[in-house]
């Protein structure tokens, strides 16, 4: 009875293991050890909350000279830049411009006209190639208390068909988010407010975890290590943790048209 009991109990460890989306691997304090991040996906600093990385100035500006270059960085289809109007101003705006492979302007997006939010931040945008999907959050400026916790909140908009094809609720995103495989990782902190960190299903919004954190998330990326995929996450007390990524499977995507390096 006993080595049943046994056997039913690791059994259902097991399953609840599985059936999460991230595994923590282990946790390190100040001293890293032999552990290194690139910074690849943040290079302007852990602890700026927007995301700035401009990889050439020669493209085609796609809005006005009131606007602040962010980001210029290449993807599958050619480039992709971010501008922002002057925080200081009354309202935010916040324009993507879409290039082709020879620099040409193929599609400019407002994302506070999409999102329909302009109260609120774009502190990262990402290019899903494989959907033909623009994904941004729009985080809360200061607390979320401020705004009744309507912020950080993370949109996925097909480009193709013109349409939100899903967004999570409040309180999910903010600072930098990554894609990886069918995946999204992204966060939630703020001083004095609850921390977590996310996976979600990239192409849904479906959420595989949410981890509550001791500090807020500041940095995350991907390596492959010992034949499987490991998730990095720095807080703001500059610990590190190492997640295993656990697959959720296979999603078959449709056709979509048309570094440095730092050790502690």
């Amino acid at each position: 009875m006993k080595k049943i009991l046994f056997l039913l109990s690791v059994t259902a460890i097991s399953i609840v293991a599985n059936a999460q989306g991230l595994s923590l691997i282990k946790k390190y304090g100040s001293n890293w050890g032999d552990e290194i991040v690139t910074m690849k996906n943040k290079p302007n600093g852990y602890f700026y909350r927007l995301r700035v990385d401009i990889q050439t100035n020669d493209l085609p500006a796609v809005a006005g000279d009131n606007y602040e270059l962010l980001i210029a960085e290449p993807i599958d289809i050619g480039w992709m830049t971010m501008y922002r109007k002057p925080t200081s101003g009354s309202d935010y705006d916040f324009i993507v411009g879409l290039y082709n492979k020879n620099k040409e302007v193929t599609g400019i997006y407002n994302l506070c006209d999409i999102a329909n939010n302009r109260y609120c931040e774009v502190q990262d945008v990402r290019w899903d190639g494989d959907n033909g999907n623009l994904l941004f959050n729009m985080a809360c400026p200061s607390y979320a208390k401020e705004i009744n916790g309507k912020g950080s909140k993370l949109y996925c908009y097909n480009i193709y068909e013109g349409r939100i094809v899903w967004q999570t609720n409040y309180l999910v995103s903010n600072d930098i988010f990554i894609l990886h495989d069918n995946y999204v990782f992204c966060s939630y902190g703020f001083t004095s407010e609850k921390d977590y960190l996310f996976m979600l299903d990239k192409n849904t919004g479906k959420i595989y975890s949410k981890i509550a954190m001791p500090k807020k998330v500041e940095y995350m990326e991907v390596q492959h290590k010992n034949g499987y995929s490991v998730l990095y996450v720095e807080d703001y007390d500059e610990h590190l943790y190492t997640y295993k990524i656990n697959d959720r499977g296979t999603y078959n995507a449709p056709n979509a048209s048309g570094p440095r390096g730092l050790k502690r």
